[in-house]
This record gives structure tokens, C-alpha cells and sequence, in this order.
């Protein structure tokens, strides 16, 4: 047998044969395995020409978002800008409010309820709400300083000036010890009637003392004086005692009442008369003091039988309040009535009548 026929790599990848074309090898038919070419990879497409849009048309075509983040989040900020500018515009509207009812009451109670007017302006149109800018201003008001005279007298005389509160405090103490003392109403009752003790630095219980020296001098009064008050005018103690306290200080009813009686209380002991309030007060008014009233009562005292008729004769007679009218001068007509019985009576002494010649002559009517 013949030896198989080498086989030759010339032939093998020679032409000639068909792909798939079988060999003999060794008696056998192999089929030779032609890979099959590798695909080779798509081409990829030429790059198109370059054709850019104008930026007007890519915002038309496609918008843009983060340029729409932006806006809203610039939208959002001055929604929230404006909301905290309402939140403060309305805070600051309580706060004015609060400060113009804080301060408005305040002034009440110093009784400087007519600068309302003034916080109002400061608050609401001049935007001051801090309460130490507020007072301090107030302070400067014509007003306030009237209301607290008292603390302008005590720097005059080198003193610390109080407080608002310590200056009403002071006042409130003042009054209550007057009234527990049972002085008249109306007496040392006022921020006015307190100023003079303030700025002099009057303590409570010095002026409790001042009190009772006023008693005491109304214990050691004029008996007929005080008697006179109680009978015409129904005073007691505490009423004489605030005019001996303080006669600048008491009302002008007060005043003219005590010097009204004074003048009836010479009445009582110089001519055992009792006048009337009327009368008493009539008398103040023309300016018949102490003196007058006495040297006029003793005169009426004396005069009596120049007002009466004569034992056996019968004739006008002057009352009371003739004789006190005349002598006083408060009366013309009663003024001329005496004068004239005062000529008749001495025209009958010159007669040989018995007319004193003691009575001839009335003070006040020669």
C-alpha cells in the first residue's frame, strides 16, 4: 500500500479547491475548517454638519432650567421678603400701640392726661416707641414740670429730685395723714398744696406734728372765737385747726368764715351780742378786724340808752342789727337815723333832759 501522500500547506491554502472542500488524511476525508472572515464593525455615520440655533431659537425650542430654578427661587425670596416686612410692619404697630397705652396711663395717674395729645404724636407719627426716649421728653413738657413744681425746688436747694413714683407716694401719705387728722376736704388735697412741702423736704411725720400744733392752737384760741365758728358756722376742730395750720393754705370759705367769727366773737364779749353769720360776714368784707370790732362793740355797749327810748317817753327804737349797721358804717340810712337821735338826745340834755352825755358821742359817727 502506498504511503499517504504528504500533504502540502501550499495545497492546503492554495487555490483551486472550494471552500468546505475535503482532504484525505490518513485514509480519511477531513473537512477543512475555513473561518469565516470576522464581521467587520459598522462604519459610523460622517459627522453631520454642524448647524447651531441662535440662542433665541434654543430658548424656544428647549427651555432652559435652571434660568426657570433662578426665577423661582428669586420669586420665592421677595415673597418671603415681603411677608416678614408685613410681620414686622404689624409688630411694630402692636408695639406702638403698647407703648402709647402704657405711657397713656401713666400719665393718668400723674394727672397729665392733657399730654396724650403730645405721646400720640410722638408714637404714631414720629415712630418713638422706646419708653425712656418717651418719658424723657415728657419731662421737658411745661405741664409735667408744673406737676412736679415740687421737685425743681428741692435741686434749687441742693436736693436729690425724687422719682414720679416717690413724688406721688410722698403726696398719697400727705393726704392720708390729713384726713386721719380730720382736717376739712379740700384742704391739702391737691398736688398744688403739696409742692411747697416736697421741694422743702417735709417728711410725714414732721408734718403730723405741724397738725397737731394747728390743734393746739385751736385749744388755746379765742374761746369766743370758737365758739363762734361751731354757733354760726357748725366748724369743729379739724376745720380751725387747718386754718390755725395753715391760713394761706385754707379755702377762702374757711378763711372769711374765721374772721367773720372773730368779729361776732367780739360782739358776745364786748356787748354780750349774738349776730348773725350774715352780719359777721358783712363786716369781715368791709375789713373790720379784731381791733375795729371791739372798740365798735364797746361803743354799741355804751350807746344803749341813746337807742332806746326815754323812761316815760315812748319812740323808735334801734334794733340789733340797726345799731351794728351804724356803728359800723355799713348802713347809711341806719348811719343817719343814729346821728339824728344822737342831735335829738343832745338838744334834750341841753334842755334839761337826762340824756348821758357819755352816749352823745358813737364812734365812728362824729
Amino acid at each position: 500500500m502506498a504511503p499517504p501522500e504528504p500533504v502540502s500547506s501550499t495545497r492546503i491554502g492554495g487555490g483551486g479547491r472550494a471552500p468546505g472542500q475535503r482532504f484525505r488524511v490518513g485514509g480519511r476525508v477531513t473537512p477543512t475548517v475555513v473561518p469565516e472572515p470576522a464581521e467587520e464593525p459598522a462604519a459610523e455615520p460622517a459627522p453631520a454638519e454642524s448647524t447651531v440655533a441662535a440662542p433665541a431659537e434654543v430658548a424656544a425650542e428647549e427651555p432652559n432650567v435652571d434660568a426657570q430654578l433662578l426665577a423661582n427661587q428669586q420669586a420665592f425670596f421677595e415673597r418671603q421678603a415681603a411677608a416678614e416686612k408685613e410681620r414686622q410692619k404689624a409688630e411694630f404697630k402692636v408695639s406702638q400701640q403698647s407703648a402709647y397705652d402704657i405711657i397713656g396711663a401713666t400719665l393718668d395717674n400723674y394727672g397729665l392726661g392733657s399730654l396724650r395729645g403730645f405721646v400720640n404724636d410722638m408714637v404714631f407719627n414720629r415712630n418713638i416707641i422706646d419708653e425712656n426716649i418717651l418719658i424723657g421728653e415728657l419731662r421737658q413738657q411745661d405741664a409735667y414740670k408744673r406737676r412736679f413744681a415740687g421737685n425743681e425746688q428741692r435741686r434749687k436747694a441742693g436736693l436729690n429730685a425724687l422719682s414720679e413714683g416717690e413724688y406721688i407716694a410722698l403726696e398719697t401719705a400727705y393726704a392720708q395723714l390729713m384726713r386721719q387728722s380730720g382736717l376739712p376736704v379740700g384742704f391739702y388735697d391737691s398736688s398744688d398744696d403739696f409742692t411747697g412741702l416736697i421741694g422743702g423736704n417735709v417728711s410725714v411725720g414732721e408734718l403730723s406734728e405741724r397738725v397737731n400744733q394747728g390743734y393746739e392752737a385751736v385749744r388755746n384760741a379765742d374761746p369766743e372765737v370758737v365758739d363762734e365758728m361751731r354757733r354760726l358756722y357748725n366748724i369743729g376742730e379739724g376745720e380751725l385747726a387747718a386754718y390755725f395750720l395753715d391760713p394761706d393754705r385754707a379755702t377762702p370759705t374757711l378763711i372769711q368764715q374765721a374772721r367773720a367769727a372773730q368779729v361776732a366773737g367780739q360782739g358776745v364779749r364786748q356787748a354780750g351780742y349774738q349776730i348773725t353769720a350774715a352780719q359777721a360776714e358783712e363786716l369781715a368784707r368791709a375789713g373790720i378786724g379784731t381791733e375795729e370790732a371791739r372798740a365798735g362793740f364797746q361803743a354799741i355797749a355804751s350807746a344803749q340808752e341813746l337807742f332806746g327810748a326815754l323812761p316815760g317817753q315812748t319812740g323808735e327804737t334801734f334794733t340789733q342789727e340797726e345799731q351794728v349797721a351804724g356803728v359800723f358804717g355799713t348802713s347809711a340810712a341806719a348811719q343817719q337815723r343814729i346821728r339824728r337821735r344822737t342831735r335829738e338826745r343832745q338838744a334834750e340834755f341841753e334842755a334839761g333832759g337826762g340824756f348821758a352825755a357819755q352816749g352823745s358821742q358813737v364812734t365812728g359817727l362824729t
